[in-house]
Parts: C-alpha cells; sequence; structure tokens
C-alpha cells in the first residue's frame, strides 16, 4: 500500500525544527550545554543551537525534525513525517527557537577602584608584557574586580559583554562568571590576518602576544582566542568534537582560513588537540603547536623571560 502525506501536512511537520521535536517529545535526549546551545546525551559532538543542528564527528547537520530523524536516528522519510504526524497527535507541539525567552542581562562582575593587584600578578608573576594587558585593559577586556580581587576576563557579544572568566590571584580557583556565554570567550580578532590562534586560557593567549613581540612581531597581527578550560571536556568526549567558544567564533568570523593549536603539552591537551583537528581539517589549514619542551605557553614564556634577564646580567 502505497503511503500518501497531504501537501498541507508535510508543511506542517517539515517546520518542525529537531530542537523544537526533541524539547517537547524526548527532553531526556537534550543536555544544556550553554545558554541557548545544547548537545544530545547520546552523542558527544551533536549541536543544536538557534534552531539548527550540527552533527560535527559526522559532519552533517540541518534543521527539520525531519533531517534529525534521518540522518541521527536512520528512519526513512516516511517513517520519520509519520512519527512527527504521531506525536503531534498526542501534543501540539511549543515552538521555541522562534521565540527566544526573555532573559536577565549578562551583568559583569564589580568592578575595583584599580587594576594594580591583577597587573602585578599577570606582568611580575605571569611575565606578560605590561602594554599588551594595558591594551586589554582599556578595551575593557582585563579588569580587576571589586571583591577577592580576582582577574576578569571578558569576552564581548558586539559591543556588549557576553562573557567573563574570573581567575584568583592568589588561589587556583578559575570559574565562568555566572550567566557567561561561552559562545563568547576572551579572544582578539582583525581582518587583517586569516590565521587564529587558539589557546586553553586568556593566559596562555597573553604570554603567546608577549613571545611574538620578544621577537619584534606586532602582537595585534592575528587573531586569537581563548577556550577558557573546554579542553577537558573535548578530550573526554567519546566523539570527536569542537568547543562551542570555537565553533561560535568561526561561524562569526569567516574570513579564517588557518587554525594554529596551542593547547597544553599534556594527555587532554593533545587529545583536545586531535578531536578539533580531524573535525576541522576538511574547511581549515589545521596546525597543532603545543609546547613541546613546556607544560603551556605561560611556562614557555617564564622560561624565556628569565634566560633573556639571565644574558643581560652577563
Amino acid at each position: 500500500m502505497t503511503r500518501y502525506i497531504p501537501k498541507d501536512k508535510l508543511k506542517e511537520i517539515r517546520s518542525l525544527s529537531a530542537i523544537d521535536y526533541l524539547k517537547n517529545y524526548h527532553p531526556d535526549l537534550l543536555i544544556k550545554n550553554g545558554r541557548t546551545d545544547y548537545i544530545h546525551v547520546d552523542h558527544d559532538s551533536l549541536h543544536f543551537s538557534n534552531g539548527k543542528w550540527y552533527w560535527w564527528s559526522k559532519r552533517k547537520g540541518g534543521t527539520s525534525a525531519i533531517d534529525y530523524l534521518v540522518t541521527v536516528e536512520g528512519y526513512t522519510f516516511m517513517d520519520a513525517c509519520e512519527t512527527i504526524i504521531d506525536a503531534m497527535k498526542i501534543s501540539i507541539p511549543v515552538i521555541t527557537h522562534e521565540r527566544p525567552k526573555t532573559t536577565k542581562p549578562f551583568v559583569l562582575p564589580p568592578k575595583n577602584e584599580t587594576n594594580d593587584d591583577v597587573i602585578h600578578y599577570l606582568c611580575d608573576e605571569r611575565m606578560i608584557d605590561k602594554e599588551i594587558v594595558n591594551y586589554f585593559v582599556a578595551r575593557g577586556q582585563i579588569y580587576q574586580s571589586r571583591y577577592y580581587k580576582n582577574a576578569v576576563f571578558v569576552g564581548f557579544d558586539g559591543n556588549k559583554p557576553a562573557y567573563a572568566f574570573k581567575r584568583s590571584i592568589n588561589t587556583p580557583m578559575k570559574q565562568d562568571h555566572a550567566g557567561s556565554n561561552k559562545a563568547f570567550s576572551f579572544s582578539f580578532t582583525t581582518i587583517q590576518s586569516d590565521e587564529l590562534h587558539v589557546f586553553e586560557g586568556a593566559i596562555d593567549m597573553l604570554s603567546y602576544m608577549t613571545l611574538l613581540k620578544i621577537n619584534d612581531i606586532p602582537f595585534y597581527s592575528h587573531n586569537y582566542l581563548s577556550l577558557s578550560g573546554a579542553t577537558a571536556g573535548i578530550a573526554a568526549k567519546k566523539e570527536a568534537d569542537v568547543p562551542i567558544a570555537l565553533w561560535s567564533y568561526l561561524k562569526r568570523n569567516d574570513h579564517i582560513k588557518k587554525i594554529i593549536l596551542h593547547l597544553d603539552n599534556d594527555d587532554t591537551g593533545k587529545r583536545a588537540t586531535q578531536s578539533i583537528i580531524s573535525i576541522l581539517d576538511e574547511t581549515y589549514k589545521c596546525v597543532d603547536e603545543h609546547p613541546t619542551y613546556f607544560k603551556d605557553i605561560n611556562e614557555k614564556l617564564v622560561f624565556a623571560k628569565m634566560d633573556q634577564q639571565r644574558k643581560e646580567k652577563c
């Protein structure tokens, strides 16, 4: 018997997004991965964002629930359509992706009157160039919090702060500020270069810029992105995946052609690097440039600075 779906009904089910299908009928399959992003409970690299989905490990994506059922669940087109129709008979789906919920505006941690302690920590202890630190302070991307005197690294969505990473200058504490959207992690962008340098954290990013300056290379000559500690989660996944900070940055900046990864010289950093490269190497020229003899970029900088000071004394 030939199965038939009326055109009006087909139009209706085609308009249902994958994220709305899952939210309405299989919410247990979604794990929140940010303010508006989700991942699939059974597939680490299957992301849902802004009404669309992309399966990084398979390099496949789409929008509709039909696309999802056919590509991810293995349904035939007709079976997918009938599955959605049957679900709609039980309850009419609530459409969410076209009408996002109103959320409170993101608020940065209160600022201290001065940035003296943070500048001392970054420049004297971490040996990052003071001109570079002051540059980001002037841009509002680095400051000292009023409480606990944490170093705060800010990411922007256009002209609005959307992300803040807090790092204690006295304890091991490191964390995202409440309400932060990791899609807008700490970064620097210039359209004058098609290279993106990627780091585990903001301090490594600033350290690399300092190393460039030591070698008379302008620190603002390339694009830079901090993953804000997302590598551990990527390395632990069964499927290859891309951190949301990198994924979102590449979507916003289509001038990027080459990605240089400077992740930590440990098992987590190396596994995360290979996971990212395995997915992005078909679209971008990807290069692994993790520090070979040091655990991270900042340790490499500290060694270089101390060596430079030793030679100056001789």
